[in-house]
């Protein structure tokens, strides 16, 4: 009895190891380490075949997007995010509750190094890189924890 038990805890584990290997999520970014030299950013866009009907537009403008995405986590990543909210509460009630960010910057020095379609998933991806060196010349200071 306990040996049965011993082999089915043994190839659970093993499905559960298996299954965080393969990186299940379609939306996972690239692994940066702390002090490297550059940092990449990953986005992603839908292809949408409703609003472009022909096969080709549809993939391009997927990759539009992903490249956009890609550049709003960067921004997003180097100069912060603002965000402004607003709650309106009535007898312990809430009545209305607003949330708006709002992204601005520059960038430059990135470098395209990926891209491509993952069609089960019906998306398109595209890897951005920038350089520590470049990210420290656009906020005029070094970087201590890149």
């Amino acid at each position: 009895m306990k040996k049965g038990f011993l082999v089915v805890l043994i190839v659970f584990m093993l499905f559960l190891t298996s299954c965080s290997v393969m990186n299940s999520s379609p939306f996972s970014q690239p692994e940066n380490q702390k002090g490297a030299a550059y940092h990449d950013f990953k986005g992603f866009g839908i292809i949408d075949y409703k609003a472009f009907p022909q096969v080709a537009q549809a993939k391009l403008a997927a990759l539009e997007a992903a490249r956009q995405d890609a550049y709003s986590k960067a921004v997003e990543y180097i100069y912060g995010v603002y965000i402004d909210s607003k709650t309106t509460v009535k007898d312990f009630v809430l009545q209305n509750k607003s949330i708006e960010s709002s992204l601005w910057g520059t960038i430059r020095g990135a470098q395209q190094i990926d891209e491509g379609f993952n069609m089960t998933e019906g998306m398109a991806y595209v890897t951005i890189r920038i350089f520590r060196k470049d990210i420290e010349e656009l906020l005029g200071k070094k970087l201590k924890n890149f």
